[in-house]
């Protein structure tokens, strides 16, 4: 097949995928992007990020679907244990089954010649790592998926940082990179828009930066019980407030 599927079962699974996908992206504060125009326009894309929070792939899902208005592909160790997100692009790619990956390059191939605008986004760490140890080695091998996708493909990196700017909820950072054809100094590229995620600050906002995503506020910006502390302070103190 050269594009997913379309039935009427395919159509209301990606709903719901993609209703469980904003209701992760909820507990955000907001979702903010530097550089984040797409890199490529017109052009299949690989984006290959770093790993280090839970929310990562539903972020780049939001960034290549709802940003940039591209289909997208994502390459899933545990598609067997979280199947529902095939219908918004996930394909299996598991690490003891070659034939299955294989099958997984080659569909992602596919996808990427029928329809341009296809992105795929991946982890070349291979596994999502603790923050606060940075890049760990790239365990996939770009150059040479370069030479299985189609020749028009470009690769840009992503650095994703998740922070807390001064509220209950946190705010999520991705900083694009420019868009190339794999040459070896992709772990370099990948830690220098890290390094602008890391450092995007609230002030950034309008300037260097723009929100993506205006999250839910959380309780600490939408309570104000100002008129009720006199009666807490009673409460609290009794006859000596």
């Amino acid at each position: 097949m050269s594009a997913p599927p379309d039935g009427l079962g395919a159509r209301l699974a990606r709903r719901f995928a993609e209703r469980s996908i904003r209701g992760e992206l909820a507990a955000l504060r907001r979702v903010v992007g530097v550089g984040a125009q797409d890199p490529a326009p017109g052009r299949p894309l690989v984006l290959y990020a770093n790993h280090h929070v839970y929310p990562d792939s539903f972020l780049l899902w939001h960034l290549t679907t709802q940003v940039w208005r591209r289909p997208m592909v994502v390459w899933m160790e545990a598609w067997d244990r979280a199947p529902l997100f095939g219908p918004v692009g996930a394909l299996p790619f598991p690490e003891d089954d070659a034939p299955r990956r294989m099958r997984t390059i080659r569909e992602t191939a596919r996808r990427m010649a029928a329809d341009p605008q296809t992105a795929l986004y991946l982890y070349p760490e291979g596994h999502m790592r603790v923050p606060e140890d940075g890049l760990g080695p790239f365990a996939a091998d770009l150059p040479r998926l370069a030479r299985v996708l189609p020749e028009a493909a470009l690769f840009a990196p992503v650095g994703i940082s998740t922070s807390w700017w001064g509220e209950s909820r946190p705010t999520a950072v991705l900083a694009v990179g420019d868009a190339r054809r794999p040459d070896g100094d992709e772990p370099a590229r990948l830690a220098a828009t890290l390094d602008r995620a890391t450092a995007a600050r609230p002030a950034d906002l309008g300037a260097h930066a723009r929100v993506l995503l205006d999250g839910r506020p959380g309780a600490d910006e939408r309570w104000d019980l100002s008129r009720l502390a006199p009666l807490f302070e009673r409460w609290t103190f009794g006859d000596r407030a």
